[in-house]
């Protein structure tokens, strides 16, 4: 096996800024990781929960077409599909639609609205922060506080940077079963930022990502496994995530049919359900708006 193959199978990757260090009071990080660490790993083993079908995609609720797990900012890297927050009615949006509304908007054929809920978009960090705050004061909203969390870690709506208060949401958003704050909490442990490196604590909230469908979790697994010289679990997990229409995931799994990790039945297999997620979650309005975020994003890098 190859240096470079083995490199690419070791990388992880974060969210909304939940990589960067934190320049907020930490202070009290601690206290929090210590709430988060009470951990019951007693079921860590159960095998038959980890590699089941992951639980279906959610749907965009205007184009009704699925949309990944994964809420990150990468996440049109990792299946072709980036997806928005609404804190005005806590709905989910795929950018094909945002996109299109927005088009509508400029041409006068729509108000400025929540594409879906139709209430009056939040414009200024102000008005936005305040959404976000309204939104996690109601009850089980586990969405509005891995995303207010999101915020905290990335230093983002006019927010210092605060790595504690990041974690506490991320903290009750997991409590209420979201497997991207079981994901951003498993990248704190796995790379020991904001709190003290801990595998078997990030291995724990990985598992609880994955089984909720978090596909970079689910590959993220592959990769640590894959290193610790675990090589069927390692490609048990890839082709979980290939299947629900991860790029990489897909790669690593037709390098393993090479290298004879991974059977032509069930490299064949996953290639079909691959195919079909894809197929699922695309639409011309994403292929637009994948084209207009992908030059967004050069034009912020070259700034």
């Amino acid at each position: 096996m190859s240096t470079s193959y083995e490199q690419k199978n070791s990388e992880h990757y974060c969210k909304d800024g939940a990589s960067d260090s934190t320049s907020g009071n930490t202070s009290n990080i601690d206290a929090v990781s210590d709430s988060i660490s009470r951990l019951d790993i007693s079921n860590d083993d159960d095998d038959d929960k980890l590699f089941a079908d992951p639980p279906p995609k959610e749907e965009c609720p205007i184009c009704l077409q699925p949309i990944p797990h994964a809420r990150d900012v990468s996440a049109g890297g990792i299946t072709g599909v980036d997806c928005l927050y609404q804190a005005c009615c806590g709905k989910i949006l795929c950018f094909g639609c945002v996109v299109a509304a927005n088009e509508e908007m400029k041409k006068g054929n729509m108000k400025r609205l929540c594409p879906f809920c139709r209430k009056p978009i939040a414009w200024s960090d102000k008005e936005c922060l305040k959404v976000y705050k309204d939104r996690v004061k109601l009850q089980g909203d586990a969405e509005a506080l891995y995303q207010l969390g999101c915020k905290y870690a990335g230093g983002l709506l006019g927010l210092r940077r605060n790595g504690e208060k990041a974690l506490e949401l991320w903290d009750r958003a997991a409590d209420l079963g979201s497997c991207n704050a079981h994901k951003n909490i498993a990248d704190q442990y796995y790379k020991g930022e904001r709190v003290e490196q801990d595998t078997d604590k990030a291995m724990h909230h990985y598992r609880l990502a994955a089984i909720g469908g978090h596909e970079m979790a689910r590959h993220n697994l592959g990769a640590i496994e894959y290193n610790k010289g675990n090589n069927e679990r390692a490609y048990k997990h890839y082709m979980i995530a290939a299947k629900a229409g991860m790029d990489n995931a897909l790669k690593v799994v037709g390098d393993g049919y090479k290298y004879g990790y991974v059977t032509k039945d069930e490299y064949a297999s996953t290639l079909r359900a691959y195919q079909v997620s894809v197929n699922e979650m695309k639409s011309k309005q994403r292929t637009i708006s994948a084209s207009v975020l992908g030059e967004k994003r050069v034009k912020m890098y070259l700034k």
